[in-house]
């Protein structure tokens, strides 16, 4: 049960291409309905490509890019998004229970418990399925013995939660101008 977005950036730019060029047909076709010069002259369009054969460079350079253009969206859409919700393990033995957390609220809990130590005054949490990379800021104390105090209490904590797969933890502290002296 992992959920992943959806893949709404390349859905968006296949859209947003077919609908500017609806657009531009629709706004052609009302321009020769109304007499008017169209925004596109479709014959001029229609004789200019006549012309060109496929062994052409113009048509295999254009070819080539829309090929490319395709193979690039087909590699975003395949490819598997950030997981929204994460897996938990089983409580009392059950097998086939289905339960998660959100990435958010898993973030949040393991930012949370960072914010419990001592000598740390904000955390922040950036997770994917596979590492979770805490960023905490030391109001005071030592860096190397707060690191490793935030690495265990996130550690409990991910305990705590019992994701079905616990990631690597990885802690970051940055201190003040003061610590630093």
């Amino acid at each position: 049960m992992i959920r992943r977005p959806r893949k709404s950036l390349a859905a968006g730019i296949v859209a947003l291409v077919l609908l500017a060029l609806c657009v531009v047909v629709a706004v052609a076709v009302v321009q020769l309905l109304l007499g008017q010069q169209p925004i596109v002259d479709f014959g001029l369009l229609g004789s200019s490509i006549a012309g060109f054969t496929g062994a052409d460079v113009p048509v295999l350079v254009v070819s080539g890019l829309v090929a490319l253009v395709g193979l690039v969206l087909v590699v975003v859409a395949l490819r598997p998004g950030t997981p929204t919700v994460f897996p938990l393990t089983p409580a009392g033995g059950a097998e086939h229970l289905d339960s998660g957390v959100t990435r958010r609220s898993l973030n949040r809990t393991l930012a949370d418990a960072a914010t419990d130590v001592d000598g740390i005054t904000k955390a922040s949490v950036k997770s994917t399925g596979r590492r979770a990379a805490v960023t905490a800021h030391a109001a005071f104390g030592e860096r190397a013995d707060l690191r490793d105090r935030v690495r265990s209490a996130v550690a409990q904590r991910l305990d705590a939660v019992g994701p079905a797969r616990s990631p690597k933890v990885t802690v970051s502290v940055t201190g003040t101008k003061q610590q630093e002296a």
